[in-house]
């Protein structure tokens, strides 16, 4: 199945969230469309963030409330184990 989506709110990995977001939800054709040259992943997805359309912006928001929840779950059964 692969690795698994990262989370947004997990520091170290950060710029690989912004890198994937950038190819899956913005246009692009070459890597300079996703960002420029001395730019950073999390600039360009930050500037893209903020123009993107509110469909985008929610599809965002609800790929990590899905983690959350999952991470949320996992904690649960892991304290409350018979």
């Amino acid at each position: 199945m692969g690795p698994k989506m990262p989370h947004r709110d997990q520091e170290s990995i950060y710029p690989k969230y912004c890198r994937l977001m950038l190819i899956l939800f913005k246009p692009w054709r070459s890597v300079t469309d996703l960002k420029q040259t001395l730019q950073s992943w999390t600039e360009s997805f930050e500037t893209f963030r903020c123009t993107c359309d509110e469909k985008v912006v929610s599809i965002l928001n609800n790929m990590q409330i899905l983690h959350e929840c999952k991470d949320s779950w996992d904690d649960h059964f892991a304290n409350h184990r018979l």
